[in-house]
């Protein structure tokens, strides 16, 4: 994996992090469940987070450790993307449950 500056992976968390939260603001479970572009856009920031938490250096990651990085990068495996309800509720309540909200 070819080193990568750590401004912008940061930069590209927190833009994520920032949009999600702007989109869900004040939404409910089925405000999600229903809502076909707030789900999508969910997911796929969440995906964002984690490919860019993939190339946070170990050695840096060491500075949170109340984050859990091993889940926080293999969320945007779990499957976020079926159209399955009970992977869209667990992805929803894996962010919301997140330290990194």
């Amino acid at each position: 994996m070819a080193v990568r500056r750590i401004e912008p992976i940061l930069a590209e968390i927190i833009e994520a992090l920032d949009g999600i939260a702007a989109a869900t603001a004040g939404k409910t479970l089925d405000d999600f469940n229903s809502g076909w572009l707030l789900r999508h856009g969910t997911e796929r920031g969440i995906e964002i987070i984690s490919e860019a938490a993939r190339h946070i250096p170990e050695d840096l990651a060491a500075f949170a450790p109340e984050i859990p990085w091993k889940q926080v990068r293999g969320i945007g495996n779990m499957g976020c993307g079926d159209r399955q309800p009970a992977a869209t509720t667990s992805c929803c309540r894996t962010y919301a449950s997140s330290p990194l909200m």
